[in-house]
């Protein structure tokens, strides 16, 4: 990884108005200032969409004083829904309730700003917006001509062209980007196994995994160390604490055995198999949005590019860069903004766009 422009410091209160992002996904809320604070907390939003505004505000309690706030949001998609339209309206209603809607940008996929009563009006430039607000203001940091921003979340990864003068697709809704390769449906947490891998390796033979949410990917992570165990957190399939010991056993349900049964060389491999596919899939889509971005320029061979990481998964973003890939230079935001602040970066990047004078116009 290289570290760049050590005098840019995004999250600086020298440089940038006290502004508070906020991310409204679908399972996670985030939240970040541009002085440096931020929160995150698990929210399934199909279980209680009319519970957001209480679920906000507790969030935001210890929030810094701002001067106004950046919406993004993807939670518009969760299938309490009848609608794009209804989801965008609900999450728009419930913000206002609690912070006053004269203070409220929302970040739309034409790279404008709409207050909440004109996104409400036209749902679906504010719907599916967060990954449009990250690599618009990621790609300031392309020092190359291109660029690509790979953003691994818990339950999706982006995989976004960029210039050094913007966001370089005409991709503006989620069945757009999924076509382009540009929005991969799997993540580092909430990813059923099944969807991932249709066998696995056991005792020197592959076998048939369970079609079933006996675990996920964050038990492939858990156990191969790459996320942190958090064993207060159950949110997990079935509902045992989120640690290494308890992965083992569900990783074991996948192919039909359990944690006594196994070695943890079997979970190992299991958890590898996993891990190579993921890691492949990836792969194959930076190969495809990057030769996408050397066509639209005209280029007849590949040109150097910049790959700016973020996400809690970037780990999954690096093994997936070839030494070979025609990336020049590797940034990973943790290393800019810290690693909390990279894992809620769309929030931080709509509150910097939105603090930024010429970004808000």
């Amino acid at each position: 990884m290289s570290s760049i422009g050590s005098s840019l410091k995004p999250n600086d209160g020298t440089n940038l108005s006290p502004w508070l992002g906020l991310d409204i996904g679908g399972a996670n809320l985030k939240a970040a200032h541009t002085h440096g604070w931020t929160r995150s907390a698990h929210f399934p939003m199909w279980l209680g969409a009319n519970q957001l505004a209480l679920h906000l505000a507790k969030l935001l309690d210890d929030a810094p004083a701002f001067e106004g706030v950046g919406l993004t949001m993807t939670g518009e998609l969760a299938d309490c829904f009848a609608t794009r339209a209804e989801g965008v309206a609900v999450i728009l209603e419930q913000v206002t309730s609690i912070l006053p809607a004269p203070m409220v940008r929302v970040y739309c996929v034409d790279g404008s700003w709409r207050s909440p009563s004109q996104a409400a009006r036209d749902p679906w430039l504010a719907a599916a917006s967060n990954w449009h607000a990250l690599s618009h203001w990621a790609s300031r940091w392309v020092n190359h001509p291109l660029g690509i921003v790979i953003d691994v979340g818990s339950t999706t990864i982006d995989v976004i062209p960029v210039h050094s003068g913007g966001v370089a697709t005409r991709s503006r809704t989620d069945s757009q980007r999924l076509r382009r390769r540009e929005l991969l449906y799997t993540g580092v947490e909430r990813s059923n196994l099944a969807g991932i891998i249709r066998w696995a390796p056991l005792f020197g033979g592959r076998c048939p995994v369970m079609n079933e949410q006996f675990a996920t990917t964050r038990d492939v992570y858990l156990w191969l160390g790459h996320l942190p165990p958090d064993p207060k957190d159950c949110n997990t399939a079935d509902g045992r604490p989120a640690d290494r010991e308890s992965a083992r056993h569900r990783l074991a349900r996948v192919v039909g055995e359990d944690g006594s049964t196994l070695a943890d060389e079997d979970i190992s491999a299991i958890a590898e198999h996993v891990f190579r596919r993921q890691t492949a899939a990836l792969t194959r889509a930076i190969h495809k949005v990057s030769c996408r971005l050397d066509r639209g320029l005209g280029h007849s061979s590949p040109s150097q590019k910049t790959a700016i990481l973020c996400g809690h998964g970037d780990f999954l973003a690096q093994a997936a860069l070839h030494p070979d890939s025609p990336f020049a230079n590797t940034i990973a935001l943790g290393e800019l903004i810290g690693e909390e602040m990279s894992r809620s970066a769309p929030a931080f990047a709509v509150a910097a766009l939105a603090a930024d004078p010429v970004a808000a116009v």
